[in-house]
């Protein structure tokens, strides 16, 4: 009896323990779906899972930080009660931006490629606040979408915290973005555009590849562009930069067929509003991504699919008083006339010697229609120098040499973008053998004494970053900055910044480059070489040598 009831004691169910449920926890609490133990201000959870936390979001209680001030926590912690719906109106304007804040200072840039700007974190206050909270906020309004609500949450909020800021041209830019993205959310079909991109980011980072929901972003875009074809928005300024983003996308992918299928569509859509001139004349921005988007997918200077037109008309950014007050600069470049070039050369990379002096303060803190007129400059000068590079030079009596800084021109302006998407590194790489051989004519021509030759086989060098052709062009600036006697890395970035330098973004690059020159340098054991002219003047008055 014993043993029996013990065994039918053994098989009895343990019953579940009851438990009180929170109706009233922390948001944070019910995003993360674990129970809320609703101690305030501060809950246990949230306690041990984010360290600057110092109230929680309740429904009457905003979070803080512990990195606020006195003030604002008093603030919050003294607010009076209000119902729900008045709270979640209110989180519009202040939980989501504290949300992102906190967000923010975890996550850190990093290009894809060592080449162009270096990583750097991504201070609290990157994001605007006015975007900041409409990408979270369920309230404001946004397009809509077959994504469930928190997914769309998640990409947007990778986009606005990480890929943004590693796309073109909106890295570490707080006034560009600020014009982006309220143009991205008033479009459905460039907004799910958008969100492909984030996810396929995301798995990217991740190490997956073609995923499931991956595949059902895309076919939903693919519909709802189809869609937006048959109706008169068909050729809005949305669809364009839709369709182009498309493209960058396949180009990435090696999708070569869809590529194609999408570089074709945007043609014809740029054809029927006139040209992509009169799409930058009433959206620059739209026009400027088209453009790069094109250009990078193409991968050919001379088949653009779309374009300016820019080379065929007397375009004078540095005359126009729209954009001179931007194109301010210090007066010391130098004029390449000097060195032998040909004027319309001279005259573009003049252009260049501004914009290095502008971009990058610009874009990064000045008004965002400030920054896109920057933005527009770029795209020009980039345009005229791509057409320029593949037609031959005529009034230069230097072989090769007006080549090469048409091609150093373009690797100097692609070099803040190179590893961002849309990745222009394959064309860059072409650039790269181009001005490998065309300087290899030039040196022949006018030897290794040339103070032009530090730029252009800088550029060269910091671009060709794991090439190959990395050792050529550091086996030649050893031999150059032989010659000229430079000793040491202030002079020689005072030659550079003389003719073209990015300095916030190639200062560390360039820096990196004289290193490995001079490591090289000290290896080699080289000594200044007399010039042949020089050789042969000494001769010409010392006479014949005689055994």
């Amino acid at each position: 009896m014993m043993e029996a009831s013990s065994g039918s004691g053994a098989q009895r169910p343990i019953p579940r323990r009851s438990h009180k449920k929170s109706k009233t926890g922390c948001r944070t609490c019910k995003v993360r779906k674990i129970k809320c133990d609703e101690r305030r201000p501060l809950c246990r959870n949230c306690e041990r899972h984010y360290t600057n936390l110092a109230t929680c979001d309740f429904d009457d209680q905003d979070p803080t930080y512990s990195s606020a001030s006195s003030s604002s926590t008093t603030s919050a912690q003294t607010r009076p009660a209000e119902s729900s719906g008045q709270a979640r109106a209110r989180g519009a304007q202040s939980a989501s931006p504290q949300r992102q804040q906190q967000r923010l200072t975890r996550l850190a840039v990093r290009p894809a490629s060592p080449v162009g700007r270096q990583a750097e974190p991504l201070p609290p206050t990157q994001i605007p606040a006015t975007i900041a909270s409409g990408r979270l906020d369920p309230f404001d309004a946004r397009p809509a979408s077959q994504e469930p609500a928190p997914s769309v949450d998640a990409l947007m909020a990778h986009y606005l915290t990480t890929l943004a800021y590693r796309s073109f041209p909106f890295y570490a830019s707080r006034p560009l973005i600020e014009i982006w993205w309220p143009f991205v959310r008033a479009d459905d079909v460039l907004f799910h555009v958008v969100l492909l991109l984030s996810g396929l980011d995301r798995e990217h980072l991740q190490q997956q590849h073609d995923s499931v929901h991956s595949r059902h972003l895309l076919d939903q875009c693919l519909s709802l562009l189809n869609a937006r074809i048959l109706t008169p928005e068909g050729m809005n300024d949305g669809t364009l930069v839709a369709i182009a983003s498309l493209a960058a996308m396949e180009h990435d992918r090696g999708n070569m067929r869809a590529l194609d299928m999408h570089l074709e569509g945007l043609k014809r859509v740029v054809e029927l509003r006139g040209g992509l001139d009169a799409i930058r004349a009433t959206n620059s921005m739209a026009a400027n991504v088209v453009f790069w988007c094109a250009m990078v997918s193409i991968n050919e200077p001379m088949l653009l699919p779309v374009s300016y037109g820019d080379n065929d008309k007397d375009v004078d950014w540095l005359n126009n008083p729209d954009t001179a007050n931007l194109l301010t600069h210090d007066g010391s470049e130098k004029d390449l006339r000097e060195f032998g070039v040909d004027v319309p050369t001279a005259n573009i990379l003049h252009e260049v010697q501004r914009l290095s002096r502008t971009y990058t303060a610009t874009v990064n803190y000045g008004a965002p229609e400030e920054a896109a007129t920057i933005l527009s400059y770029l795209c020009s000068v980039l345009e005229r120098l791509l057409q320029m590079s593949r037609s031959p030079a005529k009034d230069s009596p230097i072989p090769s040499l007006s080549q090469s800084c048409r091609l150093a021109g373009c690797l100097h302006v692609f070099t803040p973008m190179s590893g961002y998407f849309p990745d222009p590194t394959l064309m860059l790489h072409q650039l790269v053998r181009d001005l490998k051989s065309s300087l290899t004519h030039m040196i022949r021509a006018v030897g290794t004494r040339s103070h032009l030759l530090l730029w252009l086989l800088s550029v060269g060098g910091i671009t060709a970053h794991k090439m190959p052709e990395r050792g050529w062009f550091v086996g030649h600036l050893v031999v150059v900055i032989t010659d000229l006697g430079i000793l040491n890395w202030p002079a020689m970035r005072r030659h550079l910044i003389q003719l073209a330098f990015h300095d916030n973004f190639c200062d560390e690059n360039f820096g990196l480059l004289w290193k490995e020159v001079r490591a090289r340098q000290e290896l080699l054991d080289l000594t200044p070489v007399q010039p042949l002219v020089e050789w042969c003047d000494d001769a010409l008055r010392t006479g014949p040598c005689t055994s």
